[in-house]
This record gives structure tokens, C-alpha cells and sequence, in this order.
């Protein structure tokens, strides 16, 4: 018979053991990436992404409330102190893109690129270390606004499509996707949630660089005119009023801008979603200057013709 402290030795070893185990030799789950091009792939998507809905599912969402304004994500800023311009970051690259676009808008021979940028974690720190007034007199405060229903299937695409991920479960339902969403951000705002990385990409734009007091300090600027320089009709076609349901499977278009157009067209051409999404962004549209989505009949044709 063990004696008690022979017995506790011997589950602690065990314990240390399986800590072992887990620390060392977990063995994470592989990412697939998906071959966008699968025919497969679109009719399992356009069958989990119903274009129409049963009647009475336009009233779905009455309950849902909208996602508050202002909440503090991040206050970071980035800026190139010879042009006196800061951005708000709200993501690293879209930051970049943007200083350094109109940098090389003005001078073609200038090279740009993140050691091009300073960064500052607040508002404070920008005025502290380039001793601006509450004016900010001489410098130039943009904000990168984008459309969100465009930033929001971006980050679809890029996190449940192109990636074969769980999403909450919803693995390709954005509808589903949206849902999760919306109660994260509820989450988050009644602080039962932290923020992490991964919100970051969906949180609201309202919600970076105190926004409820700089508001009228910023300029807002596009950054669709920025994301595809080299293309110059990309801009155009990120336009929300130029989304053309009839038009989703051109051939001209990639495997990923055929999947992301109909995924728009599916926020668009549904009242159930279209309402959901404009509860969870509504205050982007009013605090950025958008005008708010409208509700868009999608054409009645079978969107797999022609996928390939």
C-alpha cells in the first residue's frame, strides 16, 4: 500500500506529464487553403447563401438591436512627419497604402514603404512628439474610411472562404457569420468580451482612433482609391451603387471576385441580412458620411451558369 505523499508524488508527475503532452506535442489543426475555381465549391456556397427568402424571414432581425458607437479598439496612428499627414490605423496595410499612395502621388521618384512611417499609439503621443496644438495647425488628419459591406466581405472571403475555417461554425453561411458578429460585438461593448486580434478586422470603423471626439478633426478618405493602384477602374467597381446582380459571373472576373460579388449581391438582394448588417455598421454609415445600403432585387437566373 502507497503511503499518502508517495501517492501525491505520483499523480503530480502525472499531472506534469500531461501538461507535457499538451504544451510540446499539440498538434494544431492544418489550415486548407480552397481551390476557388471548384465548381463544387460556388454551388455549395449559392446553396447555403440563398439569393431569396420565405416569406415573413424579412422581419428575422426586428428584435436586434444597433451595435453602439465608440467604442475603443484602438487609437493607433501612423504618419510621414515631412508630408505633416497621420492616419488612423485601422489596419496596418490600409494605413500604409494610403500614406505612401499620396506621397507617390506627388512625388513619382519617392519610395515608400513602412520604415517610410512613424507611428504613434494615440492622438496625445502624435501632438506630443511633433508639438501640434489642439489644432492640429499645419497637419493633415485622415481617416480611411471604407464601405462596409465591402470590408466585411473581404474579410469573409479571406477568413472562411479562401481559408477552410469554422467561423464560428458557419464555415461559408455569412448569414450565420453575421449573426456570431453581431453578438461579439455585443460582447465586446458590454465588456463580458475582450478585444482581440481577430476582432479587429470586423469591429466597426467608429470604434478606432476616439473617433467620438475626432470625428471633426479628420478627413475622410476612400481607400478603394488606394487598394488596387495599378488598376484604376478598381475603384470604380467598388462603387456600391455599381454592384450589378445580373452581371456576378463575368468572365473577366477571378474565381475570388466572382465568390465576393455574389456574396455582396447576397447582402444587397436580401431584406433579413441587409437589415441585420446595417444594425451592426449603422453608426460607420452616419459617422463616416455613407449613405445607408438599400435593398436590391437580384435577377432571377441561376448565378452557377457559367462559373467556369
Amino acid at each position: 500500500m502507497w503511503s499518502s505523499s508517495t501517492q501525491r508524488r505520483t499523480i503530480i508527475i502525472i499531472i506534469i506529464i500531461i501538461l507535457i503532452k499538451i504544451v510540446f506535442f499539440r498538434v494544431e489543426k492544418k489550415i486548407v487553403i480552397r481551390d476557388l475555381s471548384e465548381t463544387n465549391l460556388f454551388e455549395y456556397i449559392a446553396d447555403q447563401n440563398l439569393l431569396w427568402l420565405d416569406e415573413g424571414e424579412e422581419k428575422s432581425f426586428e428584435g436586434y438591436s444597433k451595435i453602439p458607437a465608440f467604442e475603443q479598439v484602438s487609437k493607433k496612428l501612423a504618419a510621414i512627419g515631412n508630408d505633416r499627414t497621420a492616419i488612423c490605423e485601422t489596419d496596418t496595410l490600409i494605413g500604409q497604402q494610403v500614406l505612401c499612395g499620396l506621397q507617390e502621388k506627388f512625388n513619382d521618384e519617392s519610395v515608400c514603404d513602412s520604415d517610410s512611417l512613424t507611428y504613434f499609439a494615440d492622438i496625445d503621443d502624435l501632438k506630443r512628439e511633433n508639438e501640434l496644438n489642439a489644432n492640429f495647425t499645419n497637419w493633415k488628419l485622415l481617416f480611411p474610411r471604407q464601405d462596409p459591406i465591402e470590408r466585411f466581405v473581404d474579410h469573409f472571403m479571406d477568413a472562411c472562404v479562401r481559408e477552410d475555417r469554422s467561423c464560428f461554425n458557419c464555415k461559408l453561411d455569412l448569414r450565420c457569420y453575421l449573426i456570431q458578429i453581431w453578438t461579439q460585438l455585443t460582447q465586446i461593448h458590454s465588456k463580458t468580451k475582450k478585444v482581440d486580434e481577430d476582432h479587429m478586422k470586423y469591429v466597426p470603423q467608429n470604434w478606432f482612433c476616439e473617433m467620438e471626439e475626432m470625428n471633426q478633426k479628420f478627413t475622410f478618405v476612400d481607400y478603394s482609391l488606394f487598394a488596387k493602384p495599378t488598376n484604376p477602374a478598381y475603384a470604380e467597381m467598388l462603387r456600391p451603387d455599381r454592384i450589378d446582380n445580373d452581371g456576378l459571373l463575368a468572365d473577366s472576373l477571378s474565381s475570388y471576385e466572382k465568390i465576393s460579388s455574389f456574396y455582396k449581391s447576397f447582402i444587397y438582394s436580401r431584406a433579413d441580412v441587409l437589415d441585420l448588417f446595417t444594425k451592426v455598421y449603422y453608426y460607420d454609415y452616419m459617422v463616416l458620411q455613407i449613405p445607408l445600403p438599400q435593398l436590391k432585387d437580384a435577377e432571377v437566373r441561376d448565378y452557377r451558369e457559367g462559373w467556369h
